[in-house]
């Protein structure tokens, strides 16, 4: 990582971030950040996805340089931010690109979408971390899980709807499957 100035973090204002899983060690698994995944490099096709039409999506935007266009709309944001002050967890300010492509360059709107996810998780974590216990019981239902990595390493997540329990739906705790 290169030197940050005082109180920036990815090139923006830094508030500490909260705590938002609290699990136990010993069920994290022995792998679950395979040895591999420190040396892989991409192709060029895995880090942006071009369609047919022209346009163009990046799907790797950490720990890769980015085209000069990508660097001069990161700027633009960074200048954004700091002219109106805004400060961000480190888990936010590292997705800035990801805001950026979804607000199609427009960095005013990007940063309104970092600043509402940022007050999302505020108000949702403020509270403290979702902790290992409290999802437990959930879990077990196998509705959502995680079987591996595909040839590129993406962690392949498996979704079972028919596996959410009815109860859910009439208490309105979808939210469970989040």
């Amino acid at each position: 990582a290169g030197w940050e100035p005082a109180g920036l973090v990815n090139g923006f204002r830094a508030v500490p971030e909260l705590e938002a899983f609290e699990c136990d060690e010993g069920s994290i698994a022995p792998f679950t950040l395979p040895v591999e995944a420190l040396t892989f490099e991409p192709t060029a096709e895995m880090v942006v996805t071009t369609f047919r039409n022209g346009d163009r999506e990046r799907k790797i935007h950490c720990n890769i340089e980015l085209e000069r266009d990508e660097q001069e709309q990161l700027y633009a944001l960074q200048r954004e931010a700091a002219a109106q002050g805004a400060k961000f967890f480190p888990s936010i300010s590292a997705m800035a690109t990801r805001y950026l492509s979804h607000a199609r360059s427009d960095h005013k709107k990007a940063l309104r979408l970092m600043q509402a996810t940022q007050e999302w998780r505020r108000k949702y974590f403020q509270d403290g971390p979702i902790r290992q216990c409290e999802v437990e019981e959930d879990l077990k239902h196998g509705i959502v899980y995680f079987c591996g990595r595909d040839a590129a390493l993406r962690p392949a997540l498996v979704v079972r709807g028919n596996r959410i329990p009815q109860q859910w739906y009439k208490e309105k705790s979808v939210h469970k499957l989040i």
